[in-house]
């Protein structure tokens, strides 16, 4: 690991499930690179990596929903994030609800945003998907899951 990712690794990002649905299909993925852009609009902003099967339900559905992990919802970062949608059912174990935009809401996730696809960048590998908010709340008690280079390194040496 180069300077740049070592210093990278330190910052602090929260872990959520990027859900999307079209046509019936649902998928989601594990993200960890989002922010908020702005607070007038609200918008907020997710690097996707556009082989991701969900990013092809974001731009043919223009809508995404950001599920918050509490950290005892750990265990939906190994359904999420090791396999394709396109061979996995994700959503087999995991109740959800459809959010206004028509993305998977977690029907447990300590919150959510559910988004309009505003536009999109490329950037490097990934592309940036600005979302206008069109809905948000807080479901549950907790504390925000979030990314620790330590957490992949358990995880990946099991």
């Amino acid at each position: 690991m180069n300077a740049v990712q070592t210093v990278l690794w330190k910052l602090i990002n929260p872990i959520a499930i990027v859900t999307a649905c079209c046509a019936g299909n649902a998928s989601g993925f594990i993200a960890s690179w989002i922010t908020q852009v702005s607070f007038v609009p609200p918008l907020i902003m997710v690097a996707v990596n556009p082989l991701h099967y969900t990013y092809e339900l974001i731009v043919n559905s223009n809508a995404f929903a950001i599920n918050i992990l509490r950290t005892d919802q750990a265990e939906l970062v190994d359904i999420f994030g090791k396999s394709s949608g396109r061979k996995v059912e994700k959503f087999a174990s995991t109740e959800y609800d459809l959010g206004s935009t028509g993305s998977p809401i977690l029907k447990d996730c300590l919150a959510f945003v559910d988004c309009n696809v505003m536009w999109t960048r490329e950037a490097g590998d990934h592309v940036l998907v600005v979302g206008s908010v069109a809905g948000a709340a807080i479901k549950s008690d907790g504390e925000t899951l979030q990314e620790a280079r330590s957490m992949y390194a358990q995880r990946t040496s099991n």
